[in-house]
Formats: C-alpha cells, structure tokens, sequence
C-alpha cells in the first residue's frame, strides 16, 4: 500500500468530520482539493503511471485486443494552473472477503499534528493537507484510479458562523401582509 500526501491545498465541499448520507446510505467521506499544478506534478505522474501498469496488465491478459481499453474519468481535473483531486473514504459497508460489516472514518489532525476538535466543522476554502492511498483498478467501466482518503491534517480551519448567513442585508421595515378578499357572487 503506498501513501501519498498532498501539497497544502483548499477544500471544495468537503464531507469530513460527518459522513455524507445524500446519495450513499452507508456514508461517504469526501473532499475536493485545490492544488497549485506546479506543486502536484509528482502525484500526476504516479496516477498516471499507475494507470499505465492496470493498461499493460489488461494488455498482457488479452493481447489480441486491437482496439484499446476504455479509460474512466481521471481522479483529478486541471485547471489552468491549479488542479483539482477527488478523495473518497466509504464510512461503513461489508467486506468481500469475509462479509463483515465495517466503519472507517478519516483521522483529522489540526496544523500542530494534535487530534482535531470533531465537534467543528470543516468548511470549503480550508487549507489542508491530506495523505491518500491512489487505488488503481480495471472494471467494465474502464481502466482508472481511485484516490483513497486516509488521513487529513487541518492547517487553517474555516467555519461557519451565523453571522456569515446574514451578511449584506440590511434592516428592513416590517411590512404587513396584504389580505385579498374574495366576492361570492
């Protein structure tokens, strides 16, 4: 198992300290992060060349394939010079292997390396550092890999607060509302 970690990043929708249940009942642990594309380029290549190794296995397992292999959708997405990685963690399911159910949860650590408070929450635009297991695999779908997230150090925290919500308005005078009374002819 390698365990690669990231450079210092900004989180996009992250599903962190709480497991996201919208579109996966067992819950998902998941968080997009912007890194310079200057400062990712030894995790490119290592996607890349891990990929490239699923490819020559397929091709050594049918080798009278002429017209390729389907490739999914890469794990990250450059933009300009930044790019964006996508990591996942399952919360909780059933091992194949022995048909035992499990929970699994990220370790969070703040920038000081101490446990992270839980009971904050870890909002978009955070800076983080995490470290993730790449996760290569060839599937009907296409030969791709998955960015296994392992552990996630905070290095500058942003959090709501209710304040944030109310922003830019301004106090208004109440306004009674109007009652529209109907005619039964």
């Amino acid at each position: 198992m390698t365990v690669l970690t990231t450079p210092k990043g900004k989180a996009i929708f992250p599903h962190l300290t709480e497991a996201d249940t919208m579109f996966h009942p067992e819950g998902l642990f998941h968080v997009k992060l912007e890194c310079l594309l200057a400062e990712s380029q030894v995790l490119i290549k290592t996607i890349g060349d891990l990929i490239t190794e699923q490819v020559v296995e397929a091709q050594k397992k049918t080798p009278d394939n002429t017209s390729g292999f389907k490739r999914a959708p890469l794990p990250y997405e450059i933009l300009d010079d930044k790019v964006v990685f996508n990591f996942k963690m399952k919360a909780g399911g059933t091992r194949k292997k022995d048909g035992k159910s499990f929970t699994q949860k990220p370790v969070i650590v703040s920038a000081d390396l101490t446990p992270f408070d839980e009971d904050k929450q870890i909002w978009g635009d955070s800076k983080l550092v995490i470290n993730f297991e790449p996760y290569a695999w060839n599937m009907p779908i296409g030969i791709g890999c998955s960015l296994r997230l392992k552990s996630v150090q905070v290095i500058e925290l942003v959090t709501g607060k209710a304040s944030n919500t109310l922003s830019g308005f301004e106090a208004e005078p109440v306004v009674e509302p109007k009652i529209k009374q109907e005619i039964n002819l």
